[in-house]
């Protein structure tokens, strides 16, 4: 079984995964900043941590998941960043959020022992943006900062970058390279990558591009080793 800790736990992506992982047998952990939410964790089968990790330490959020392993559920042992300020943040909540809050997880899964990482970011988040949009030029330089600092960590890593998003249901079904430069993709096929990342050391140090395609999960990551 693993042991899981979403931070972001409300997303929906994030519930998504949350009700994939806990299917399976595994434990699921939903770091929250609003207490509000706590239920709709549960339902997706997750335990809700309340943490706000826009302001909190890194030594607090390693705090909470250690306090999460005392209950008697296990150490957790691996994490994903699944946090954002949303679309209409400005810049300095960009930074504060996608970007800060992830240098932070970083450091509270080294100060943990948690070894697995791993990272939502988007298709074209290396590329400095050119649309002149103030706000997503903000919000790809803070998904930038964030996987640079995941590439420079040691940790068993891997970033998921899948296109523009939709509500679609999952098909299971994808297409995973270097050369997948646009598309779309489902939440709900990113949450099932995640989930098939976590379930042994697939694709550690890898960024993966993703969209709906038509390759079953499993084997679109075995073509990666």
């Amino acid at each position: 079984m693993t042991r899981t800790a979403i931070i972001g736990g409300h997303g929906k992506i994030a519930l998504l995964l949350a009700r994939s992982l806990t299917d399976a047998g595994h434990l699921a952990v939903g770091v929250i900043r609003n207490p509000a939410h706590a239920d709709e964790v549960r339902a997706a089968g997750a335990v809700p941590v309340v943490l706000d990790i826009e302001t909190a330490s890194a030594e607090e959020l390693a705090s909470a998941l250690a306090a999460v392993s005392s209950d008697g559920d296990g150490a957790v042992d691996a994490v994903v960043f699944a946090a954002g300020a949303g679309g209409g943040s400005g810049a300095a909540r960009k930074e504060t959020v996608d970007h800060q809050g992830s240098v932070k997880s970083i450091a509270a899964a080294r100060q943990s022992g948690i070894r697995r990482f791993v990272q939502i970011s988007y298709i074209g988040a290396d590329q400095a943006d050119t649309s002149g949009d103030e706000s997503f030029g903000a919000y790809q330089k803070a998904k930038k900062a964030a996987d640079d600092a995941l590439r420079a960590s040691d940790l068993d890593w891997t970033i998921v970058r899948p296109g523009h998003l939709n509500d679609d249901a999952a098909t299971g079904r994808v297409r995973i390279g270097d050369d997948v430069t646009s598309g779309s993709t489902s939440r709900a096929n990113t949450a099932a990558v995640i989930a098939a990342l976590l379930e042994g050391p697939v694709a550690l140090g890898g960024v993966l591009n993703v969209i709906d395609g038509d390759t079953p999960i499993a084997e679109a990551l075995a073509s990666l080793d």
